[in-house]
């Protein structure tokens, strides 16, 4: 930056964000510790905490007078160098976003969410919507009135200003013919592997220890396999796996055990790590500032997915994992073949939970969520009759109807979390995911071969420069495009489903 006076409105704006991304990053801590180790009776107390955290930072960055002080930065914009500019433009993105909302209501969204993810965790173990009801009934108010301001503010619809926060650059326009090709051809991929699964073998009853100690040592060795280190990372266990974001050296993530289901802990500490990976790769230069945060939760989900499905589910990854459940979980080699353990992870489900499903179904339970999302903030949907919504529209679109609320629409934290207008990052990682692996296996072959050796070295040196060290220096589409050639579209992930579950042979 530079050092002359005119410069100087530019310095005092970031410095005032700079100091709210560092208590944004500990308010992930907070929020970490209370998924993971705080008190039932701490919920109230970590409500006020979250609440006084959203109105500072709402003061330091959301009054006029910043606005006034960014409008004047922007006088000298020509004079800042690109990553100067980069964080002006997000710098001021943000402030239209926290000035749009009065400190007030973010304070009370802030409270009524954390009260309510503790209603959720009871609930979801009772499959009680009736209990978590009144509570996400309150909060949908507040949803509302934030979405009508931030659209007042944007000049956007309702759902794409709630959007904007966490995925600049997406709207509905971009979303629904995207999400409309994916609903209109993946039911019928599904039902074509269905078919094709029906002729395989059965799978091999696995055996082995499944206690939680031994699954916990796999999913340490599997983020160390991936490329993190107990230097900078910490693996612990949640009702619903997450990544801590902001907190550059220190990525914690959370993954899930279950004795029943060793697959879960594999497939979440994957996805977890690809996350932590993101933040980890963060360039330090921007730490701590708008233009150094990750891209949106768009192409966050991207490097969760990507790793999780894309390079985790590979022939080749599954390969090198075989023998390694083998070496942690014991029990009888014939189960832990190749053959077998690829055989387990291409299988199709039936599960009525996202987080457990196929890479074909998977976007199929995201698009079922936006589209309820987008009911309930235009009011076409009410909170009550969410049960039989949900369940009406997962019955069309995979011809069976959850048995219980909490394999239904209790099965995820975010609507407790205030995580509203988030859901379709889940479909569009996917689909970004699958985009740029095959890019990336295109630019380098040696990708899936190393991965076959456990090798993540490749992968990564292809990723991180362009998608990791970016960070928010530049628009979604761009980084996009400068990766893959192309915008974002669901083409990729149909070519990449069809190869994987119609082409590849079982062997």
């Amino acid at each position: 930056m530079s050092s002359s006076a005119q410069a100087d409105p530019y310095a005092r704006a970031a410095a005032k964000f700079a100091l709210s991304c560092k208590l944004a990053s500990i308010e992930a801590l907070i929020d970490w510790d209370a998924q993971t180790n705080m008190p039932k009776g701490g919920s109230w107390a970590r409500g006020e905490q979250r609440g006084a955290l959203a109105e500072v930072m709402s003061d330091l960055t959301g009054t006029p007078e910043i606005g006034a002080l960014l409008d004047e930065a922007q006088g000298y914009a020509n004079r800042l160098g690109p990553a100067e500019q980069a964080n002006l433009k997000e710098m001021r993105r943000l402030y239209a976003h926290r000035a749009a909302v009065p400190s007030a209501l973010v304070v009370e969204r802030a409270r009524v969410s954390q009260a309510l993810q503790a209603t959720w965790l009871e609930a979801r173990k009772n499959s009680d919507w009736a209990a978590f009801a009144p509570g996400f009934k309150k909060l949908m108010v507040i949803h509302k009135e934030v979405a009508a301001a931030k659209a007042a503010a944007l000049g956007l619809a309702p759902y794409d200003a709630m959007m904007d926060e966490q995925d600049p650059g997406l709207t509905c326009a971009i979303i629904d013919p995207i999400f409309e090709d994916l609903a209109a051809s993946l039911p019928g991929l599904l039902a074509e592997v269905r078919e094709r699964q029906a002729s395989w073998p059965a799978v091999i009853d696995f055996s082995g220890d499944f206690s939680m100690a031994k699954q916990e040592k796999l999913a340490q060795r599997l983020a160390v396999i991936v490329g993190h280190s107990p230097e900078t990372s910490r693996i612990d266990t949640a009702p619903h796996p997450f990544s801590m974001p902001h907190s550059p050296g220190d990525v914690r993530f959370t993954t899930r055990y279950s004795e029943d289901k060793f697959r879960y802990s594999v497939t979440a500490t994957l996805h977890e790590a690809g996350h932590s990976m993101y933040e980890l790769n963060l360039p330090r230069a921007q730490a701590f500032s708008p233009a150094g945060f990750a891209r949106g939760a768009s192409a966050h989900e991207s490097q969760s997915l990507m790793l999780e499905m894309m390079a985790g589910r590979s022939k080749e990854f599954l390969s090198f994992l075989a023998p390694l459940l083998h070496e942690y979980l014991g029990g009888d080699a014939a189960c832990w073949s190749r053959k077998n353990v690829l055989n387990f992870f291409r299988r199709v489900d039936d599960d009525y939970i996202r987080v457990n499903a196929d890479e074909i179904s998977y976007p199929l339970h995201v698009i079922l969520r936006y589209r309820l999302e987008r009911a309930l903030l235009s009011g076409d949907l009410a909170v009550d009759d969410i049960p039989g919504a949900w369940n009406e529209m997962f019955a069309k679109m995979f011809g069976r109807t959850p048995p219980d609320h909490a394999r239904g629409c209790l099965q995820d934290i975010h609507w407790a979390a205030a995580l509203f207008g988030y859901f379709p990052n889940y479909a569009l990682g996917e689909a970004l995911g699958a985009q740029l692996f095959e890019r990336a296996n295109a630019d380098d072959p040696s990708i899936l071969p190393a991965l076959g050796q456990g090798d993540f070295k490749p992968y990564f040196a292809w990723v991180k420069p362009r998608i990791h060290e970016k960070a928010s220096l530049k628009s979604f589409d761009d980084i996009v495009i400068a990766a893959t050639g192309q915008r974002l579209s669901g083409a990729a992930l149909k070519r990449h489903l069809k190869k994987r579950y119609l082409d590849e042979a079982l062997d």
